[in-house]
């Protein structure tokens, strides 16, 4: 029971490794939902190459560049205009 446990924690910590790694190379890890703000009406979108993208209406699939920033677990800040979003 120990050691399947020990195995456990392991892979868990090289789940964690893997989605930090991915999302310094501006990947999507899909370790939380998809963000929009609710005041500018930015939106998160995944390409099929699994790059996380931000865009405002009308500009599907155009990357804006902006990121929303986390502010603590399940809160972002909007890049666009500042509000607070908190993930569903």
């Amino acid at each position: 029971m120990r050691r399947t446990l020990n195995n456990i924690r392991e892979l868990a910590s090289q789940v964690v490794a893997l989605q930090k790694h991915a999302r310094s190379m501006g990947l999507f890890p899909g370790d939380r939902e998809l963000l929009e703000c609710p005041k500018c009406g930015l939106l998160e979108d995944v390409l099929i190459g699994g790059k996380l993208i931000t865009y405002h209406a009308g500009a599907e699939g155009q990357d804006s560049g902006l990121r929303f920033v986390e502010l603590s677990e399940r809160r972002f800040c909007c890049p666009s205009c500042g509000s607070i979003v908190k993930e569903r």
